[in-house]
């Protein structure tokens, strides 16, 4: 695919109902409008503020990646996931500055304030008494992934605890996982703020996990509308900018995960038993079949590439039903977008199967 091919950017057809960036261009965060949730747009200075906590939440995603990846290079050991809590106190008083000189492309004082922000807080990692110094797996993505840190634009969030902890015991060795793994997320990013992200720092250049796991798309679609062809343009950007900074990597894309905006979670309600056929989806659920298209791209994508995976998470999250396709009932995805902590408990046992495959070179059903 290329640019020039795609057929209409928005989702909802046409180039000018959305808000839909160029998905092959790094694109910097802020300024998150819940726009499918019908909140309007925020003023000027909301969106700067906004701009200002992402990248306050980048900088400690960056910061956290070199760490990690200095700790487990050098053989030092401790448990993966760093006192966020500490930090905040630590960094408050820079913050400002050093997003003033970000946003501002103010390289000289970028430089001069990066400096004078040197913190001596100790950030543990896993034991890397394995004869790898390599972590097994890093994990990037938007607000889905951010979850596994327990916090929300580099916040804690009291609801998050849970999953932090959930990941925690699976993806730290120290705790009974069976790898070692760490996330690097950032609440409402698209493609294009994830694509920034990595070109800007958070897969600095001694940070070689063994595999690198992308969740990224849910935003692209009900953030900035854009249609099924410019989600997956975005998506094989990243895939393409990690193969070039990392090319002994593995990477795997994680299937985008289902939405549903109907109370009942229900995705397709043209259940494959009813005894009357329609081939209208529900007005309300155009995600829903988007998405679809859009995995089944990734997946023959991946299948045509060496050392690139796909994983379809809707193994965990879909349940065809008499009458339709739904999100699993329960309590897996209570907002019908987001995994809650039984869903990424359940999502981290199928990765690290699938990882065991990967890593283990067992045989692949």
């Amino acid at each position: 695919l290329h640019i020039g091919d795609v057929d209409h950017w928005c989702i909802h057809g046409g180039d000018v109902s959305c808000v839909c960036e160029d998905p092959t261009e790094p694109t910097f965060g802020g300024g998150y409008v819940d726009s499918f949730l019908g909140g309007e747009e925020e003023e000027e200075e909301e969106v700067d503020d906004s701009a200002k906590h992402w990248m306050k939440a980048h900088t400690k995603n960056k910061k956290r990646a070199e760490r990690i990846a200095e700790l487990f290079s050098s053989g030092k050991q401790g448990t993966l996931s760093p006192d966020i809590e500490d930090w905040d106190d630590d960094w408050d008083h820079v913050m400002d500055d050093l997003y003033n000189s970000e946003y501002e492309n103010d390289k000289e004082e970028e430089e001069g304030e990066d400096d004078a922000t040197t913190t001596t807080t100790t950030t543990n990692v896993p034991s890397s008494s394995s004869s790898s110094n390599t972590i097994d797996v890093v994990f990037l993505g938007d607000s889905i992934t951010e979850q596994r840190q327990g916090t929300q634009f580099g916040e804690i969030v009291d609801d998050y605890i849970g999953i932090k902890k959930v990941f925690e015991k699976q993806f730290t060795k120290e705790k009974g996982g069976m790898f070692d793994g760490v996330a690097l997320g950032l609440a409402g990013d698209t493609s294009p703020n994830l694509l920034w992200r990595i070109m800007n720092g958070e897969i600095p250049p001694n940070l070689n996990p063994a595999v690198f796991w992308i969740t990224i798309g849910t935003n692209d679609f009900l953030k900035t509308q854009c249609s099924e062809e410019v989600v997956l343009l975005g998506i094989l950007r990243i895939v393409e900018e990690i193969q070039y900074q990392k090319p002994s990597s593995i990477i795997v894309i994680n299937s985008i995960l289902p939405i549903s905006t109907r109370s009942n979670g229900v995705l397709d309600d043209r259940g494959p038993f009813r005894k009357v056929k329609t081939t209208v989806v529900h007005d309300s659920n155009i995600w829903w079949p988007a998405i679809v298209s859009v995995n089944n791209e990734l997946e023959k994508f991946a299948s045509e590439q060496h050392n690139v995976k796909y994983f379809d998470a809707n193994k965990v999250f879909v349940e065809e039903r008499s009458d339709g396709t739904y999100i699993v009932e329960g309590t897996m995805m209570r907002d019908h977008v987001h995994p809650s902590k039984e869903g990424h408990k359940a999502w981290g046992k199928a990765i690290t199967e699938r990882l065991d495959i990967i890593l283990n070179k067992k045989h692949e059903i």
